[in-house]
């Protein structure tokens, strides 16, 4: 195996840091810190999670202090958290955003450095899209920004692998030796290792004879710093040197000890790897027909994804432009409207108070309805289904009774919980998106697959509670009856605004039916139409399940 691509943590760090002025900016830098940490060493996909979540608030509120400096900073450490999780494009847009704050700056040795560490981003990015080129290009950018020996070895160490993957040897050995030859003044012995092993792994593919030599240089050098992950490589690049001189007993041995280093890592990406050089190694042919077949496999499931995912993206960048043209096209209309309605003000105030007067007594009666249901639900849970289950648990105690009857009991508790659950009161004061996200996930089952598009580009704040409400109770009424009658494999909820308005689509691959407005579609028509908002309800036999609200 190559020697790992890039000092993933120099990179993140780079140029990172926050000075701290009083307990409260130190509070803060300390929490940067933290999340950074927890970004460049995740223990899991949480982790990183986590930490995207942190610098995203962070980003929205040094945006709204003017901040730039820390907006760049928390720009880069998205995008090196979008890197880790596999979004490649998000991670190449938050790059270019970087840029082009910086491009506002006027502190030189900041932006400079920055540009080191942004422009490497990119060439990592390009390199895992398979785009060699480009990821060539901005690796060269990079260097052109930094004097720093150490960061133009990491920097060339990774064009050097690129012609690797290319099967360009004569230029990856090139860059290698000089890599080497530069590390030396350095004294750095993982630097020196490093360019070793990968020079000597391209003198194996060139088949020339100091190959071995400087592959055994380098694994000395890393027994003696106790480089795990370097040992790891020097392992496998043995492992590959004697395999391909016919020597197969001494390349299963490195590839044994390679496997023993990976097992010490607790790594699956590298158990895996050093299971598939043992794998290699087999003298069946059909062992190695599989591999080869599951490498050809991989390496296109990789290239579809990826251009998938840029379908995805382009796909996502087109309707955002397209919705910000309109949105400034019905601002312009709304600008020439209100000049023009400036003669009836006096009229057009009046009628405002009456209509404000008659929303609150509106918003007022949805008020008492909704402390109603809440009231009730709290009555039915902490009377009713407590007394149910008060009775179960005696009649389980009498083995008289009959198995049918505690079963149609625990139905009935059962139904009872799910009145109360229903009705419960709902907060929706903290981020309704995520509220939004839990009720969907609640319904997806192995057998159903709710599918959501478009939820994060809604601004929710623009939305009262009673709304915010009305909206989640019939989303949930859309589900529970998706989940009695529509025996679907996929329900597909979307989110538009349109205008100023919110729209909301529910479609079902079920069964459909005719429609009839019995009480349940009956109840979602009020409740949609209490809050001055619209809902459309389309179905037909084997065609599935259509509902349509706007507010």
């Amino acid at each position: 195996m190559k020697q790992l691509s890039i000092s993933c943590l120099f990179f993140c760090v780079l140029n990172l840091g926050v000075y701290a002025k009083n307990k409260e900016v130190k509070q803060q830098v300390d929490s940067v810190s933290y999340y950074s940490n927890l970004a460049n060493n995740p223990k899991n996909n949480e982790s990183l999670v986590r930490s995207y979540v942190f610098f995203k608030k962070e980003f929205i509120k040094n945006i709204g202090l003017k901040d730039t400096i820390s907006a760049i900073n928390n720009l880069r450490q998205l995008a090196i958290i979008q890197f880790s999780l596999g979004d490649y494009y998000g991670s190449e847009t938050n790059n270019v955003h970087a840029l082009e704050f910086l491009e506002k700056i006027n502190d030189k040795n900041f932006s400079s450095e920055s540009k080191v560490g942004i422009y490497n981003q990119l060439g990592r990015v390009y390199y895992n899209l398979l785009e060699y080129d480009e990821a060539i290009k901005y690796y060269k950018k990079a260097l052109k920004y930094t004097k720093n020996q150490n960061y133009i070895n990491i920097i060339k160490n990774n064009i050097g692998l690129i012609y690797i993957d290319k099967l360009e040897y004569q230029k990856a050995e090139a860059a290698f030796l000089n890599i080497y030859q530069n590390s030396l003044p350095l004294n750095d012995k993982y630097q020196t290792a490093r360019a070793l092993n990968n020079l000597g792994f391209t003198q194996l593919k060139l088949k020339k004879p100091e190959a071995l030599n400087n592959l055994k240089k380098a694994l000395e050098l890393r027994l003696e710093i106790k480089d795990a992950i370097g040992l790891y490589s020097s392992y496998k690049n043995l492992s590959i040197f004697y395999n391909e001189n016919g020597a197969i007993k001494k390349a299963r041995l490195y590839a044994k000890k390679a496997y023993e280093i990976a097992k010490t890592l607790n790594s699956p990406s590298f158990l895996e790897n050093a299971l598939a050089s043992l794998i290699s190694l087999s003298p069946d042919p059909m062992v190695l027909e599989y591999q080869k077949l599951k490498d050809s496999l991989d390496k296109a499931k990789q290239i579809a994804e990826n251009k998938y995912a840029l379908i995805k993206f382009n796909y996502s960048k087109q309707e955002k432009i397209a919705n910000e043209n309109k949105l400034k096209q019905e601002q312009e209309r709304a600008d020439k409207i209100m000049y023009q309605a400036l003669g009836g003000l006096i009229f057009i105030s009046s009628m405002f108070t009456f209509l404000i007067i008659q929303a609150r007594h509106k918003k007022d009666k949805i008020k008492i309805a909704y402390n109603t249901e809440a009231r009730i639900s709290k009555k039915v849970h902490d009377e009713l289904a407590n007394d149910i289950y008060q009775v179960m648990t005696k009649l389980q105690s009498n083995s008289n009774i009959r198995e049918d009857m505690l079963d149609d009991l625990e139905l009935i508790y059962s139904k009872t919980r799910d009145i109360s659950k229903a009705n419960s009161p709902i907060n929706v004061n903290y981020n309704f998106d995520d509220l939004l996200k839990d009720l969907f996930a609640s319904y997806n089952t192995q057998s159903v697959n709710v599918i959501t598009k478009g939820l994060s580009t809604i601004d929710w704040s623009t939305l009262d509670d009673i709304k915010k409400i009305t909206l989640y109770r019939v989303l949930q009424e859309l589900l529970v009856n998706m989940k009695k009658h529509s025996f679907c494999t996929s329900a597909v909820i979307s989110f538009k605004k349109i205008n100023k308005k919110i729209s909301i689509s529910y479609a079902d691959n079920g069964k459909g039916c005719v429609i009839k407005k019995g009480s349940g579609l009956r109840n979602m028509e009020n409740r949609i139409n209490s809050i001055n908002g619209t809902i459309i309800f389309e179905s037909e036999t084997n065609k599935g399940f259509k509902s349509k609200i706007t507010i």
